[in-house]
């Protein structure tokens, strides 16, 4: 454990596994963040990134979160902006139908060939 300028308290990727796995294997969370001097909610937090991402997760001193993210992590956005694409896609294309289908009754309409009628 190390501590910022502020003062805080800042630990270690390995002091994070640990942490977490001893919670996985069994032990009660309160006790292991009781045991290791940390807050409850901390503990929590680090499991939870640990659950749902793996370990690689867990960033060591100095690393902010969000900033490099894993392949994993690029994967997952980048398949969700290519669905996003793809949705886009398919709107562009039913508005152009819509708009083409319009025009042509907007022609079929207007396109009788008789005089304009006027209110004279």
């Amino acid at each position: 454990m190390k501590r910022t300028r502020d003062g805080r308290r800042r630990f270690t990727r390995d002091f994070k596994i640990a942490a977490v796995r001893r919670v996985i294997e069994g032990e009660d969370l309160g006790a292991v963040a009781r045991d290791l001097e940390i807050g409850f909610g901390l503990l929590w937090r680090w499991k939870k990134r640990v659950v749902q991402e793996g370990e690689e997760h867990l960033y060591d001193i100095g690393r902010r979160w969000g900033t490099k993210a894993g392949e994993a992590s690029k994967e997952r956005r980048i398949a969700e902006l290519e669905r996003l694409v793809g949705q886009q896609q398919l709107e562009i294309r039913f508005l152009d139908k819509a708009w083409r289908r319009v025009e042509e009754l907007r022609q079929e309409k207007n396109g009788g060939g008789g005089a304009a009628s006027s209110k004279r």
